[in-house]
């Protein structure tokens, strides 16, 4: 999970078979969790066993910085959020995209793949059932983008959605006419060229757009080498 190292997880697993933990404060006394950490435990939704939203946990992951063991407990002030609305259900996967790298929920392409299918987009699983060579349109979230140092200027990316993963090969002409928006986008659309080769499946890029999604903003790709 996104801010918290082996140490912490560690401290975490200690304190929780000493004693359970009896509300965030106290979780942040005893673990000396930092501030980031809080906030990714709180995007995640990792306090709902204290009765804590996710909004209303992130509102107080700020003020307990200053929840540490050698401060008498429950004088830290500021903790106490306001009424606050809930997480829509697509606020829900982009928090936990953002703080997991995943979403146990649903994906988001799952969100838009009406809209997708009745423009003949398909999904990655159903690459499987089209013949080589034939022109498609995929899409779904960038996971990866790749330039192997032997790959003479070839990018590789990865795409993602609700059914699985699509390789996708840009030559260095089609990288360099959409590369401002193959490069930054967390969700991309992508047509171009079946391939099939000894049962690898791999698209042939040849336009690339941006995939508008309402969690965009969230969404960012995981490497880039």
């Amino acid at each position: 999970m996104r801010g918290l190292s082996e140490t912490l997880l560690d401290r975490i697993d200690e304190e929780r078979a000493r004693a359970p933990f009896a509300s965030l404060s106290d979780f942040t006394r005893r673990t000396l969790a930092p501030t980031d950490a809080l906030e990714a435990l709180a995007t995640a939704g990792a306090f709902g066993c204290f009765g804590e939203s996710r909004r209303s946990a992130l509102w107080s992951a700020g003020a307990l910085r200053d929840a540490r063991p050698d401060r008498l407990p429950d004088l830290v002030t500021g903790t106490d959020a306001p009424p606050l609305p809930g997480m829509t259900e697509v606020e829900e996967t982009a928090a936990d995209l953002w703080a997991l790298g995943l979403s146990p929920g649903r994906h988001p392409t799952e969100f838009v793949r009406e809209r997708l299918r009745s423009e003949g987009v398909a999904t990655a699983y159903e690459l499987r059932e089209l013949e080589h060579r034939s022109v498609v349109s995929v899409a779904g979230v960038v996971t990866h983008r790749q330039q192997p140092s032997t790959a003479k200027g070839v990018i590789f990316l990865n795409l993602e959605d609700e059914t699985g993963m699509v390789n996708v090969i840009c030559t260095p002409d089609v990288w360099r006419r959409f590369r401002k928006v193959a490069r930054v986008a967390p969700a991309l659309r992508i047509r171009g060229m079946l391939e099939r080769h000894q049962g690898v499946i791999n698209l042939l890029a040849q336009r690339i757009t941006a995939l508008p999604l309402t969690v965009a903003d969230l969404l960012r790709s995981r490497d880039f080498h």
